[in-house]
């Protein structure tokens, strides 16, 4: 059988180990910090107009879902009861919201 003991690395291997993952470290983060100043750069010509692109194509928003008059968060799905279920706001107190057209 094989010894489970090893032995323990010594302080050269241990900081040549370490100064390595810290070098690969480092060129990461200047690799990103390249990527970042990039997108940032791109981001102000595009604000600029200097570059034109493809327009996207609008967004189709979905249907609103219903807000409580009270505390305004949006009310879950299925019937709605007599009082909000977030801030016990109790819908008869106001008139129903009208229907918009379109």
């Amino acid at each position: 059988m094989r010894s489970s003991a090893r032995r323990p690395p010594s302080d050269a291997e241990l900081h040549a180990r370490l100064s390595a993952r810290i070098e690969a470290l480092e060129d990461r983060v200047r690799r990103l910090e390249a990527l970042v100043r990039g997108a940032a750069a791109s981001g102000r010509a595009r604000a600029s107009g200097q570059v034109r692109r493809k327009a996207a194509a609008p967004r189709v928003a979905g249907r609103a879902r219903p807000r409580c008059p009270g505390c305004t968060l949006e009310l879950p799905p299925g019937r709605r009861g007599e009082a909000c279920v977030w801030c016990g706001f109790q819908f008869d107190a106001v008139r129903p919201p009208r229907k918009r057209k379109g």
